[in-house]
């Protein structure tokens, strides 16, 4: 059992040091200069079984560090509304028995790592937006930021395929997943059902009367042939047909976000099962609120960079069209809903979601976005508050 307030108390205080009253430094840039435990450190181990665990149950954390953090606990708040029991309730994290695990590095993962470009107009030129480099790439596939990872892996400097990384144990986010994914919507849209071809055709002709050969004589009794006269087969037992399965009802979801929070909550007849940060719109140009839908669900997007539309909502002509990828500015998939230019989608920055601005849009990490395109749909109610 693992209490996660008292953990979060204890990580304020190793990294609490005094401050003179006159300094205005940013939040982030204070944070940088603390030196954080080792990923070793007892405290820094629990609670990095806390976010693991959190992940796997679908209340997503934000991105596994074991430092813990105000996602940590948003996380761990929803999921004791989902037990039903009162928040700050001790979690028994027991089923993770460790946090950290080996993995390899394959081929998959290099083959998601190309060329990288940093402005719109050089990503367009480019066919895919990929990885930069291996560690974004192991990073983003278990749910970390690369910063945690090389801490993890001091004695690593250049990994290659081959190289054997200690990572988060959590599931892991691939991209052949989602282009598996990809293929199977595409396959579906590009092939509807074919009608049953018998409901299509004619019915058949009655048969016609064969003819009677002349010398055939009415008066003389029929001799059945020996084929007639052969003994029928017994019928064997009628079987008793089974009953047809009744499928299941499909469960009634939803979509709540908090704008203030930076939390999209995802209900399910009625009940919370699932949350993930988020980074909602910005002051300038905020996420509408109010009851819309989902209109759209595409993986692995092309995206119409327009500066214009980014900075003030307005379409213009000079935009730039780029590839689809892990890296591009929507991630790997985007879920439109019904308000122009405004959707969910990933993002090519996962260690800054709730902590940075967008341009209306509502991002996520890459491997959250991909968990919840798979239990929303066109028309799944998604609603602002």
């Amino acid at each position: 059992m693992f209490d996660l307030r008292a953990c979060l108390v204890w990580l304020l205080a190793v990294a609490s040091f005094p401050l003179p009253v006159f300094c205005v430094e940013p939040a982030e840039a204070l944070a940088a200069k603390i030196q954080a435990p080792s990923p070793d450190s007892p405290e820094r181990v629990e609670l990095c079984r806390v976010q693991i665990f959190l992940d796997r149950a679908g209340f997503r954390p934000g991105k596994i560090d074991g430092l813990g953090g105000e996602f940590t606990q948003k996380a761990a708040d929803r999921y004791c509304d989902a037990l039903g029991v009162p928040r700050g309730t001790i979690l028994d994290v027991s089923s993770v028995a460790a946090p950290y695990r080996d993995y390899v590095i394959s081929e998959e993962d290099a083959q998601w790592v190309g060329p990288f470009a940093s402005q719109p107009a050089q990503q367009a030129k480019l066919k895919s937006l990929k990885y930069a480099t291996l560690w974004e790439a192991v990073a983003e596939r278990f749910h970390c930021d690369q910063k945690f990872l090389v801490e993890l892996n001091p004695q690593v400097t250049e990994p290659v395929v081959g190289t054997v990384l200690r990572v988060p144990d959590v599931k892991e986010f691939r991209m052949s997943d989602v282009k598996a994914l990809e293929k199977e919507r595409a396959t579906k849209t590009k092939s509807p059902a074919t009608p049953a071809i018998a409901a299509t055709l004619p019915p058949p002709p009655p048969p016609l009367p064969l003819p009677l050969p002349a010398s055939y004589d009415l008066s003389r009794p029929i001799q059945p042939s020996p084929v007639e006269q052969a003994p029928l087969p017994t019928p064997s037992p009628t079987p008793t047909p089974e009953p047809t399965p009744v499928a299941a009802p499909e469960p009634k979801r939803s979509i709540v976000l908090l704008r203030s929070e930076r939390l999209i909550e995802l209900y399910e007849d009625g009940r919370i099962v699932a949350c993930f940060p988020c980074t909602p719109g910005s002051a300038k140009i905020p996420v509408p609120l109010g009851k819309w839908k989902i209109t759209s669900n595409i993986m692995l997007p092309h995206f119409r960079w327009d500066k214009s539309v980014l900075e003030t909502g307005v379409r213009s002509e000079n935009a730039f069209m780029l590839p689809p990828g892990p890296n591009s500015p929507v991630g790997i998939v985007w879920m439109g809903i019904n308000r122009p230019s405004i959707g969910m989608h990933g993002t090519n920055t996962p260690d800054r979601i709730g902590r940075n601005e967008s341009s209306g849009c509502i991002r996520l990490a890459n491997w959250d976005a991909f968990t919840l395109c798979q239990l929303v749909k066109a028309g799944t109610p998604v609603e602002v508050r």
